[in-house]
């Protein structure tokens, strides 16, 4: 879903769909040593970034559609 291109409304709408309909999250605890790191959206709650089992950077916080939202004001975030 490309959020630039829909209006604010047509954007706010879709969040809302995404927020009704979050996947099923893949547990970190549950995962095997070496798996991959999983990081969800905190405003959406949809996959937001993943990352090796060390890493050393800060995941993202909100997924590319939240930030999109945010980017453009329409989506306040204090994160």
């Amino acid at each position: 879903m490309k959020m630039k291109s829909l209006s604010p409304d047509e954007a706010l709408e879709a969040l809302e769909q995404r927020r009704a309909n979050p996947p099923v999250r893949i547990r970190n605890e549950d995962l095997v040593a070496g798996s991959p790191m999983y990081f969800y959206c905190k405003t959406c709650g949809h996959l937001a970034d993943t990352k090796p089992e060390n890493y050393t950077d800060v995941p993202k916080r909100l997924c590319n559609d939240c930030q999109s939202l945010v980017d453009l004001g329409l989506l306040p975030f204090k994160g």
